[in-house]
């Protein structure tokens, strides 16, 4: 029996983020209950809007590339939903295009204060994406379409005739090549279904330093990362796993506090899968990092710096995790579901569960398509 729904994918601009909607889709499909297609999508979307600190709306030409494009068709009637995701780290910018010619909007890192100014000026409709990883699904098809659409589309991005036209030509291109390698050593879905359950008392925190160090988010980041590596390893010095991931700026400036846990993704992914209790900071803009869907979904004990992003289904503490605001509550924290195992399991068992219910890629897609259509897919 054919699927009474379609979905087209419009080949994005960033492929990373975007990942985690596409291995949604096509694990759907496999499993019969849509359809997918992906079509060749080569417009620039320029635009972004932009909420400031009083609620003001501010426009730029600038691109935004974080945002994915697709179309939900409804068989039977013909009836078509244009959507977008919004994977971008900043919660006050938004792709002015998606705004305008999408009927719904799912913005990843979701705040009511720059969503509710915002929604004046969109005639799509703005929702929770929720929290998201990158990864891959194993019945993905039409992968020569995707990297045809992300390399002409950001080829595009950067015509204009003028002096530096080759340079700038030369730059895209290059840092297309390194996105492309980059994405290929994303994980499959199916090593994150899969998880086991810690044995050892280990505690992990395995983290990274972003570019642009002066960046003033980025540099007090970074600074919170070295703090609290320097403070586990105190506390914790036998059972401590982690550090910075080693890259020029973290050797230069954090070179005392480099991980001791391998980095390739697939072996960092082994060593959490062994680790019983986890530490989560903030990503940048206060963006929801992946790895607390990582830390979710191998049912570990998350000691997290609270969310500012909202979810479609929010984390509660003392049930899915534990927070930390300072010092003394992280490492109170740790000390005390190492010494009670019985809220240890409650937590674990519960961060598993909300993978499978609220981030699994089919199960928050899946969400997605049935909000839009107000009606179950089967």
């Amino acid at each position: 029996m054919e699927p009474n729904f379609t979905v087209i994918i419009h080949t994005p601009q960033e492929l990373n983020h975007s990942s985690y909607i596409q291995t949604g889709l096509f694990e759907l499909e496999q499993m019969g209950i849509i359809r997918v297609e992906v079509q060749l999508y080569l417009k620039k979307n320029i635009g972004t809007l932009t909420v400031g600190a009083h609620g003001d709306v501010s426009k730029t030409k600038r691109p935004f590339p974080k945002a994915s494009f697709y179309t939900l068709v409804d068989e039977s009637t013909n009836k078509e939903i244009r959507f977008a995701t919004d994977l971008y780290d900043f919660a006050e910018h938004f792709s002015e295009a998606a705004l305008n010619i999408c009927d719904f909007y799912f913005k990843r890192n979701f705040q009511s204060s720059y969503v509710s100014p915002i929604q004046a000026y969109s005639k799509a409709k703005i929702h929770k994406l929720g929290v998201t990883f990158g990864n891959h699904s194993d019945y993905k098809h039409d992968g020569f379409k995707f990297f045809l659409g992300f390399f002409l589309a950001n080829l595009k991005l950067n015509l204009k005739k003028d002096r530096y036209l080759f340079k700038r030509l030369f730059k895209a291109y290059n840092a297309q090549k390194k996105h492309w390698k980059f994405i290929n050593t994303s994980r499959s879905i199916t090593r994150f279904e899969n998880y086991e359950v810690a044995t050892k008392n280990s505690i992990l925190f395995q983290t990274r330093c972003f570019l642009h160090e002066n960046d003033v988010d980025v540099k007090e980041i970074h600074q919170q990362r070295y703090h609290l590596i320097k403070l586990l390893r105190k506390h914790f010095p036998d059972r401590f796993m982690g550090g910075f991931v080693p890259s020029k700026g973290a050797t230069e400036k954090y070179g005392d506090a480099l991980t001791n846990v391998p980095i390739a993704p697939e072996a960092y992914l082994d060593a959490m899968k062994k680790a019983k209790i986890v530490i989560y900071t903030r990503g940048l803009a206060n963006s929801p990092a992946w790895k607390m869907a990582e830390y979710l979904s191998q049912g570990k004990v998350i000691i997290a710096e609270p969310l500012t992003a909202e979810l479609p289904m929010p984390l509660e503490e003392g049930k899915e995790l534990l927070y930390f605001t300072n010092d003394a509550e992280l490492i109170e924290k740790i000390k005390l579901v190492l010494e009670d195992e019985g809220l240890a399991t409650h937590l674990s068992k519960n961060a598993r569960a909300y993978f499978e219910t609220h981030i699994h890629p089919v199960q928050n897609t899946r969400r997605i398509l049935e909000l839009m259509l107000n009606k179950p897919l089967v």
